[in-house]
């Protein structure tokens, strides 16, 4: 006779949840915190580019700013950094390099100082590096960032680029701020960034109830 076999019991457990992800909004993450939420009605992680490719840096979102382009992109409350300095495009690129792995609170002050001592690219291609230094020290890698900034505002007034991915150190976060704020192409580009993101859903939203999408 064979031995019964006792039945393993099932108990349910309780699993504590990171706070992180109970306060995850339904809206659409990305890799830099973002989800997207499945078919299922179970949020996954979504792998949204974060790196442009060769011909992407090439396309028609990314072009100079034409001298007949006239976009102003609409302000909202309390507002991105990049829009109250969207009348110059070379300062929506300086902040978007400061706002890498910083916050925007951080860079607020940080920002207006710099611009105040660098009013426009030329400027800031004539002030000693160390000036720039001193202004975003709080910020941390002031010396990189110093030299990016200078690097960029020399390649920037020079006549020879014709897409902004081709300065330096404008990568994907940069290049969509460019063509949201500066080009208003912004329909031609789906940034990763989460405020980026917020800003572009508005432009959309905008559109839609005015009829034009």
């Amino acid at each position: 006779m064979k031995p019964t076999r006792r039945c393993a019991r099932t108990h349910a457990t309780s699993v504590r949840v990171s706070p992180y992800f109970q306060k995850i909004s339904k809206e659409e993450k990305n890799e830099d915190g973002r989800l997207l939420e499945g078919s299922n009605g179970y949020k996954k992680p979504v792998a949204i580019k974060t790196v442009l490719s060769s011909s992407e840096k090439l396309d028609d979102a990314y072009r100079r700013k034409s001298p007949d382009n006239i976009w102003k992109p609409p302000r909202t409350t309390p507002g991105l950094l990049q829009e109250r300095h969207a009348h110059d495009p070379w300062r929506v690129l300086v902040i978007c390099m400061l706002l890498n792995r910083t916050t925007g609170f951080q860079a607020r002050r940080v920002i207006s100082n710099l611009f105040t001592l660098c009013p426009d690219a030329k400027t800031a291609t004539e002030v000693a590096k160390e000036e720039i230094e001193k202004i975003i020290k709080t910020l941390g890698l002031q010396k990189k960032r110093a030299s990016m900034i200078q690097r960029l505002s020399r390649e920037y007034i020079g006549e020879s680029w014709i897409h902004v991915t081709q300065l330096h150190g404008v990568g994907k976060y940069a290049a969509d701020a460019y063509a949201i704020f500066c080009t208003g192409k912004w329909d031609q580009v789906r940034p990763n960034d989460h405020m980026l993101n917020h800003y572009w859903k508005f432009l959309k939203d905008r559109e839609r109830k005015r009829g034009l999408i």
